[in-house]
């Protein structure tokens, strides 16, 4: 049997993150889609013995009780056998199913990126065209651990940092799989020593003040500035401090501010006007940033 295969069959299953289709081995328990990015929280059934793969890359994390677990990365290959425990994590590639088989029902963390995703930002940021993943089961990534936990901490707050969190979780991701997981070599390891130029962070910061109601995303902006999304996200820190993600929260919460000042509407069509998806959205990044409720702002305020 070829390692890749296109369906979920009798002795094979792929799991397509990026949709709710039904699995006879994954429930979700949380889930959130961001394009070519999907979180989730699911629990597996038992599984007797199944080739088990997905759709898209993945990174999953177990975040359950301990328990044993068998596989096998080829036909041929041989039979590993290992306690897996929390805070383990597995990498795998599209496509690829090796066999797998436990008795437990494990629950995990599992962060899927479209493999389009993920070659776009290493030909971006090393220009090279990302070759294979290996596959790897039951390994400690402190890196990959920490994009895990604030995953966890971005279902929590169900989706509160928005898409250009995500993709920026994402890129980071990426990377660190391209560095740690593929045998590819870069051929030019660029490093960025200074931040953007004057002209062209001003470039950004005009581009995202014109289009705080919209759904920036990570690209938008490195397009703007001229930059791979890696080394924009890179760069943009240097200039400003400050993460993409975390300045367009910021100036986001700023205008909702001069709003509740300025005018009488809602929360909710505040929240709409600056880019949040909702009055609670809204309520959950402006509480972080300001340590009060939009609500009890405006009272203030008056």
């Amino acid at each position: 049997m070829a390692d890749n295969i296109g369906a979920e069959g009798g002795n094979a299953v792929l799991i397509d993150f990026s949709t709710v289709a039904p699995s006879r081995i994954l429930a979700y328990a949380g889930r959130l889609l961001f394009g070519d990015i999907t979180f989730s929280r699911c629990t597996l059934a038992p599984n007797p013995g199944l080739r088990v793969g997905s759709d898209q890359v993945t990174i999953a994390m177990h975040d359950g009780a301990s328990f044993e677990m068998e596989w096998r990365l080829s036909e041929e290959g041989q039979l590993y056998h290992r306690r897996i425990n929390r805070g383990d994590i597995h990498v795998n590639d599209a496509g690829r199913a090796p066999f797998q088989r436990w008795n437990a029902r494990p629950r995990i963390m599992v962060f899927a990126l479209d493999r389009a995703f993920l070659m776009q930002t290493i030909l971006q940021a090393f220009e090279i065209e990302a070759g294979p993943l290996r596959t790897e089961i039951g390994v400690r990534d402190p890196v990959l651990s920490n994009v895990m936990d604030l995953l966890m901490q971005e279902l929590r707050e169900d989706g509160a940092g928005g898409r250009l969190y995500a993709e920026s979780l994402g890129t980071a991701a990426s990377v660190r799989l391209f560095r740690q997981y593929s045998d590819d070599v870069p051929n030019s390891r660029l490093r960025i020593r200074g931040g953007l130029a004057a002209h062209r962070l001003r470039q950004v910061f005009d581009y995202i003040e014109a289009n705080l109601a919209t759904d920036i995303c990570l690209p938008d902006l490195a397009n703007v500035a001229n930059l791979s999304t890696h080394h924009f996200g890179q760069t943009f820190k240097r200039s400003t401090g400050l993460a993409p993600h975390r300045y367009l929260i910021e100036r986001r919460v700023h205008r909702a501010k001069e709003l509740l000042i300025e005018t009488n509407g809602t929360i909710g069509e505040i929240a709409a006007r600056v880019g949040f998806s909702s009055h609670s959205h809204l309520t959950v990044n402006f509480r972080k940033v300001t340590g009060k409720t939009p609500s009890r702002f405006r009272e203030e305020s008056k």
